[in-house]
């Protein structure tokens, strides 16, 4: 005779608001009321929100006196096919396989070794049993014309000579002028879509002036990304007069100049189209950057931390995760914490940037550099 512990804990969700299986958990359920959802134009009834806890394990004897008075079996009996079942469920969950309890939800295990679990979708509250969704649609009503407002009664002359009744050109003006009330607001309500249309297009535009995204290097005054800066400045020499030509006149540069003038160059070839070099004596100013860009491509590499562990074992379990995926991983201990990150090699500025975007991407995280990572205080 077999004994479904599966089918147990679905009866056992309907009268219970936890059911706990000795040695993997237990199963809650709190009451939710109904709701309402205008989107879909559905009434829910009444029900119960189901969650697994997996540290309620102690054995409160419910599961097993169920299964014992179901199946006609001993309370022995009923406690070893649940210990059997447990183990079952155990090595599954090991082997990364995801377990079905029909009508109730699934357990699986993620890569911190936590069981979690999703519901089905069973209404297991016994109140609204058999209750389904109804679908409901907003009923539209037509505003009819209400009842002509009431007048002013009109002032009643006192005198016959004080009278003075108007003129037929008067009235025919004073209607023109006068707008019709339901004309007016027939008007404004052809005229609401167009003006909220309006203002949400000035308001995008507003947006995309203040928040338009201006690429690096692009901004008036500053040089693009291919442009370098950090170039040797190059200097004029100063005219030297020939033989026989008269000497010019003092300069007019201040005083305080930084350079200093330079004795004219021994070797002919200066003069040619050869870049001379800055004689001797000539001080570059200040600010200018003179350093040679250092960077060669294929022969730098970068490290990115993907995740940080407090436990070792976990870490090892993620850089294997790593390696396995075709990435050099490495393991970096920083304080009480283990940074499990991946080696590459940078051939050009914008790969550091591109392996951020990818592992970010691949693994649901944040990769950052140690440095950035120390600032933090992570």
């Amino acid at each position: 005779m077999s004994i479904d512990v599966n089918k147990a804990i679905r009866e056992l969700l309907y009268e219970q608001d936890a059911v706990i299986v000795p040695g993997l958990g237990g199963f809650t359920s709190t009451a939710v009321p109904s709701t309402v959802d205008y989107v879909q134009g559905t009434v829910m009834p009444p029900s119960k929100k189901l969650e697994f806890n997996p540290n309620l394990v102690i054995n409160d004897g419910v599961l097993v006196q169920h299964l014992q008075k179901g199946n006609a079996s001993t309370y022995q009996e009923a406690g070893e096919v649940i210990e059997k079942f447990v183990e079952e469920v155990n090595q599954a969950l090991e082997r990364k396989e995801i377990i079905e309890i029909p009508k109730v939800g699934r357990l699986y295990q993620d890569y911190e070794h936590k069981i979690r679990f999703m519901a089905e979708g069973t209404n297991f509250n016994a109140d609204a049993f058999g209750l389904p969704a109804i679908e409901f649609s907003p009923v539209a009503r037509e505003r009819g014309k209400g009842a002509p407002e009431p007048t002013a009664p009109k002032p009643v002359a006192t005198a016959v000579s004080e009278v003075v009744p108007p003129t037929a050109q008067e009235t025919v003006e004073a209607a023109a002028i006068a707008p019709e009330p339901e004309a007016s607001n027939g008007l404004l309500q052809k005229l609401l879509p167009w003006i909220v249309l309006l203002a949400a297009i000035l308001l995008a535009l507003t947006l995309y002036v203040i928040f338009r995204g201006d690429k690096p290097g692009q901004q008036a005054g500053l040089p693009s990304e291919n442009e370098r800066i950090n170039v040797k400045p190059t200097f004029e020499e100063p005219a030297v007069p020939e033989k026989g030509q008269a000497v010019p006149p003092e300069s007019t540069a201040p005083a305080s100049s930084a350079i200093t003038p330079a004795t004219p160059p021994a070797d002919p070839k200066s003069q040619s189209g050869t870049a001379a070099q800055p004689a001797q004596g000539k001080t570059v100013p200040d600010g200018v950057d003179t350093e040679e860009d250092t960077f060669e491509p294929g022969k730098q590499q970068a490290y990115l931390v993907v995740h940080s562990f407090g436990v070792k074992a976990n870490a090892s379990k993620f850089a294997q995760t790593l390696a396995e995926d075709g990435y050099a991983a490495e393991t970096r201990k920083a304080g009480k914490l283990y940074r499990v990150g991946v080696v590459f090699p940078q051939n050009s500025p914008q790969d550091f940037e591109k392996m951020r975007q990818e592992l970010a991407r691949k693994y649901k995280a944040g990769p950052k550099t140690e440095k950035e990572l120390d600032e933090m205080g992570q």
